[in-house]
């Protein structure tokens, strides 16, 4: 049977098509290569016009204006969806805060009504993110491609109509594919002269791709007259007389701002508290040292030096500890401490004098002479260019305190500490949370900030005593109360058994200046020896040597306030600001 006339053109075409791609033939010595290339260009072919046909077809914004100032919201959107944009349906960011036409600050409160698909109701879920409430319609199943659905979605918006002006984002820049077609349509509440009302819409940029019309009847139409690029928006401003909506009342404007200010009035409400928490914990914890009827005791608990007992009463290191220390080495005759004259102010020498550190009572004593003398004879000056040698023998101190009373006489309130964090816990975390999509949210991280150092300084100071540790501070305190009443009067008729002369003076200065008493010790010291012979006594003292002894209150004072001072000066040296630079010429 001879073959049709439609058969014998389609052969011809097929042969034809064949030597298009560049073969002889199926047959030919280029076929594999040639039939390679056409299934290319067929599959770019076929996939460029399904790509380019997913997109919005018609996107219509219905705005309602209420009388009391919400908008009520119907958007219908009729979309072609491929698969690829569009896959369980489709993805809606609502602007929750950003910037009308007019630089104005706009914040809406979206609640979200219905969500339908074809006339039938659509699952969805929200979820905030930064500045746009995102709006998911459809579940785990994908939508049926090719199709053409169309969605509506209904919301109610506060806070939206500021007096006489609506701006809104009426169609999104949210979406990848272009928008055909598009119309916005506000309405306000009565009927209002096409005179008084004043229409502005923008898109994208800076484009005008739509004619606004008016209505008497109190509504603006915008319609777009071009398809809208990808990711480009409308966004639209209608100006009407401000009687036609009624003004916000002052109690709409103080939940409004305590809304948006919720997160950070909690955050400072958790500041003020873990402050307060910290300072009655700390006085509860550490000040009630109130021994009440603490028997004297004349001589200090053995085995404890005076830094010792300075460090277990406030629970840290100081200068003044160390400078205790270095006095009780001195009156143990293994340095000398030496005041120098010069220019513009007393300087401190100390001179190492004998050998046997091992020989001192205290392992922090010990470690102290060490680092900062180890050679039998050295020398150091309490001057800023020793910093480097001062700073590491007080590290060296301070380790050998801690390993000694930590935690065996005191140790963290762990207590304490744990309801301090609690509170910062449950503060900080709803404080963020509430505040992590305002603008107040970096005012409110500052806060919480702050909140770090005050537990840090809460967990070094809010240590409390072991008992052994308490039995120490009773006998300290029985030392101090000693030292600190022996100047009183009728006092020396009850030293017989312990004489107050140069040597118990000399042995117990060091705890005096640890213990804060050194003036009253000092009094006690020439009452009990007359004031004269005192003077001569601390200037025969031979590991003191330098400046003439005239006046023993300034000797005291010496002793503590200022040689802790130069102590604090020279292992925390002050940066010096850099020498100005000559002009260059």
């Amino acid at each position: 049977m001879r073959p049709t006339l439609q058969a014998v053109a389609g052969d011809r075409g097929v042969r034809d098509g064949w030597r298009g791609c560049g073969a002889a033939g199926p047959g030919g010595r280029h076929g594999a290569g040639a039939l390679i290339r056409c299934a290319l260009l067929l599959l770019i072919c076929l996939a460029a016009p399904a790509w380019a046909q997913e997109r919005i077809l018609r996107h219509d914004v219905d705005v309602r204006v209420l009388a009391d100032g919400r908008l009520d919201i119907t958007e219908r959107i009729e979309l072609r969806a491929e698969g690829r944009a569009f896959r369980h349906g489709i993805v809606r960011d609502l602007p929750v805060r950003y910037r009308g036409l007019g630089d104005e600050a706009v914040v809406a409160d979206i609640q979200i009504l219905d969500v339908l698909r074809d006339g039938r109701t659509e699952p969805w879920r929200t979820e905030r993110i930064g500045r746009v409430l995102r709006l998911h319609s459809g579940d785990a199943g994908h939508l049926q491609v090719p199709s053409e659905p169309v969605y509506t979605l209904r919301y109610r918006t506060m806070r939206q109509v500021q007096p006489g002006v609506v701006s809104l984002e009426a169609i999104g820049s949210d979406q990848a594919v272009p928008v055909e077609q598009g119309t916005v349509t506000v309405t306000l509440p009565r009927a209002v002269p096409v005179g008084d009302l004043q229409a502005a819409g923008l898109t994208g940029a800076s484009g005008r791709d739509f004619h606004v019309a008016l209505s008497a009847a109190g509504s603006a139409r915008w319609t777009l007259t071009q398809a809208l690029a990808p990711h480009t928006g409308l966004r639209v401003r209608l100006t009407f007389p401000q009687d036609v909506v009624a003004a916000s009342g002052s109690r709409d404007h103080v939940r409004w701002w305590l809304q948006d200010h919720a997160g950070l009035l909690l955050a400072l409400a958790g500041l003020l508290a873990l402050a307060v928490y910290c300072v009655l914990r700390w006085r509860h914890v550490r000040q009630p040292q109130a021994f009440g009827a603490v028997p004297e005791q004349r001589e200090p608990p053995p085995g404890f030096s005076p830094a010792g007992l300075r460090f277990m009463r406030r629970m840290r290191h100081d200068p003044r500890g160390f400078a205790a220390d270095l006095l009780a080495a001195a009156v143990d005759d293994h340095l000398r401490i030496r005041r120098l004259p010069t220019a513009t102010r007393t300087g401190w020498r100390l001179e190492r004098t004998r050998e046997g550190a091992q020989t001192l009572p205290t392992m922090e004593q010990r470690a102290q002479l060490t680092a900062l003398l180890p050679g039998s004879d050295d020398t150091v000056d309490l001057r800023s260019r020793e910093h480097a040698r001062i700073a590491r023998a007080c590290r060296a101190h301070e380790l050998a305190l801690r390993k000694r009373f930590v935690p065996a006489f005191f140790r963290a309130h762990a207590g304490s500490i744990l309801g301090a964090l609690l509170i910062a816990i449950a503060t900080a975390v709803p404080a963020l949370w509430l505040s992590w999509h305002a603008p107040v949210l970096p005012a409110t991280a500052l806060v919480v900030a702050l909140m770090l150092p005050m537990l840090i300084a809460f967990a070094v100071l809010v240590r409390a005593p072991t008992a052994e540790g308490r039995r120490l501070l009773e006998q300290t305190e029985g030392l101090r109360r000693h030292l600190l009443g022996a100047a009183k009067s009728g006092r020396r008729q009850h030293d017989d058994v312990l004489p107050l002369d140069a040597t118990r003076y000399a042995r117990l200065l060091p705890y005096a200046v640890a213990l804060d008493v050194e003036d009253a010790w000092t009094r006690a010291f020439a009452a009990s020896v007359g004031p004269q012979p005192a003077v001569a006594a601390v200037a025969g003292f031979d590991w003191y040597r330098g400046l003439e002894v005239t006046d023993l209150s300034r000797f005291s004072r010496s002793m503590g306030d200022s040689l802790a001072a130069r102590i604090a000066a020279t292992s925390r040296p002050k940066k010096k600001a850099p020498a100005p630079q000559p002009p260059r010429g």
